[in-house]
């Protein structure tokens, strides 16, 4: 609004403003005056929509946030919902393992007792076996000497047998069995001779024996 505008709405007198300065420079204060106001309305407005605008974009923001947060959040449960089936299965494992090992020991334990129970044994028939062997030698050292005892008797027979009664007694036995055979030889081979007074002469081993009984 111009002053020649103001001028025509506004008639005063001009005494009525000589306190106040000229008409002119009070309408062009007051339109200074409304400009301003109007800029500072509009630079309010505009940074009341920057404001909004501003405030729309963080609440987009913190909604994208929030629906990121539940989707970190889901993927946290299910995160979580896995590491707890994994610890289960890690204790069923454990646990599987741990009952194996206590079943390992006690299986060495039951293995040591048998190989010492064993051990015993073995060491028991070592012992048997060493008495058995120390004996067998002490039958052998026996026999050795029965043996050599045996040899000296015999060799010892065999040197004085013919200085025996049995000397004589074996050999009118054996004389007497040749006798006897070619007695025999005769009969079957000279059916015609006559051998009796040979038999008188020559008789049979036996005869001496039915004689002195």
């Amino acid at each position: 609004m111009g002053a020649q505008a103001v001028k025509k709405y506004f008639t005063p007198k001009r005494e009525e403003f000589s306190s106040h300065g000229d008409l002119e420079d009070v309408l062009e204060a007051s339109l200074a005056s409304a400009i301003r106001a109007s800029t500072l309305q509009m630079k309010a407005d505009k940074e009341h929509q920057q404001a909004l605008e501003g405030l729309k974009a963080a609440l987009e923001n913190a909604r994208a946030a929030y629906e990121q947060m539940e989707a970190d959040l889901k993927e946290s449960d299910s995160n979580l919902l896995n590491m707890t089936k994994q610890l289960d299965n890690a204790n069923a494992a454990q646990k599987v393992a741990t009952e194996a090992l206590e079943a390992a020991n006690k299986e060495k334990k039951r293995l040591l007792e048998e190989t010492k129970s064993r051990e015993e044994e073995i060491l028991g028939l070592r012992n048997e076996v060493a008495k058995a062997e120390s004996s067998k030698r002490e039958a052998e050292d026996g026999k050795m000497e029965v043996e050599a005892r045996l040899a000296n008797a015999e060799a010892e027979f065999v040197a004085n047998f013919h200085n025996t009664e049995a000397y004589t007694n074996f050999a009118d036995y054996f004389a007497r069995v040749g006798h006897q055979e070619v007695l025999t030889a005769l009969r079957n081979d000279h059916p015609e001779l006559d051998v009796k007074s040979l038999e008188v002469r020559f008789p049979p081993p036996d005869a001496e024996g039915e004689e002195d009984s």
